[in-house]
């Protein structure tokens, strides 16, 4: 019964895995077109005192995954708060101080990771990238340390049934 079991886990975990990166891959074009829907406002409305399109993301948290989703490039701060401001979040007094604060905060929960961009006279500058471990790899990883720890239990105990 315990094989039938672990087959069901198998077969509903693989369903799992393709049904998640399905979604990441929506989210991400989902991503790009918000992106190209605040381009296209930008072009297609003459009055410059106009406000940003709204709608397009639930805050700077999400604005700034919107941007990083939809940039397979590193970004500068600075180019992430410019990025933000064409979503249409609401304007805020230090944008730039808010961003990097929630650039900080992506980066210490794995969202986004840091890479050093070249600059001309030898030195770097940080840059930021959406971060490589998507919910499909995390669910392998954790499948995979799951079935590691079963098969050393299997390994360091007796399995004993009802006529031992």
């Amino acid at each position: 019964m315990t094989t039938k079991y672990t087959n069901d886990l198998a077969e509903e975990t693989t369903k799992l895995e393709r049904l998640l990166a399905a979604r990441e891959d929506l989210e991400v074009q989902i991503a790009k077109q918000k992106r190209r829907v605040a381009a296209l406002y930008e072009l297609a409305d003459t009055n410059e005192d106009a406000p940003p399109p709204a709608g397009l993301v639930d805050g700077l948290t999400d604005a700034c995954r919107v941007v990083f989703m939809s940039f397979d490039k590193p970004l500068l701060p600075i180019e992430v708060r410019d990025k933000v401001q064409a979503l249409g979040i609401p304007p805020q007094s230090n944008l730039l101080a808010s961003v990097h604060t929630t650039i900080r905060r992506m980066r210490q929960a794995g969202e986004i990771k840091e890479v050093f961009e070249p600059q001309a006279g030898g030195s770097a500058v940080a840059a930021y990238k959406w971060a490589g471990e998507t919910a499909v790899a995390r669910l392998q990883r954790i499948s995979r340390e799951r079935d590691a720890r079963a098969a050393q239990k299997l390994g360091t105990h007796k399995v004993t049934g009802k006529n031992d």
